[in-house]
């Protein structure tokens, strides 16, 4: 297999990751389970250092927490979010 027929995957900015993260539903206000756990999320995806986070709090845990989002969350989700040909669209 020649090098120009690997299909190269893009490498996106945190803030790219955060916006399609929100495209999947992860925004303030909605439930959801993460990590074995039912939470709410009250706020929207943001950047944290190296990682996407979001605040939430959970039935078990009432105190605002920071969560860390995986990004593997996009695997598989390029041809449900597809990208712009033009980045200012």
């Amino acid at each position: 297999m020649s090098p120009s027929s690997l299909k190269t995957k893009a490498v996106r900015t945190l803030s790219e990751n955060c916006a399609r993260i929100k495209k999947l539903g992860y925004i303030a206000g909605k439930h959801v389970n993460l990590y074995g756990e039912h939470i709410e999320l009250v706020s929207d995806p943001f950047e944290d250092g190296e990682c996407i986070a979001v605040h939430a709090v959970s039935g078990n845990n009432p105190t605002v927490r920071t969560i860390d989002l995986p990004v593997t969350l996009l695997s598989g989700w390029e041809d449900v979010l597809p990208e712009s040909a033009d980045p200012t669209a």
